[in-house]
């Protein structure tokens, strides 16, 4: 039985390939630090946590929206 060399883009791409590419190849980040009390935190945390996400997600998506709407 011989075996068939398959052509350089040939055959099964992994599903999480793009997601991959999208991390290697991310922007470099920047910390940010911010002095809140801790009862609202605690209500941020919760929220990002109901709605399945990082704090970290929740306070990007919120600047995102802030700034696009002011």
């Amino acid at each position: 039985m011989a075996l068939k060399i398959k052509k350089a883009g040939d055959g099964h791409k992994h599903p999480e390939v793009d997601k991959v590419a999208q991390v290697i190849s991310k922007e470099p980040s920047k910390r940010l630090n911010a002095d809140l009390p801790k009862s609202f935190y605690v209500q941020v945390k919760n929220f990002a946590t109901e709605k399945d996400m990082t704090v970290t997600e929740l306070v990007k998506l919120a600047l995102r929206d802030y700034i696009q709407n002011n």
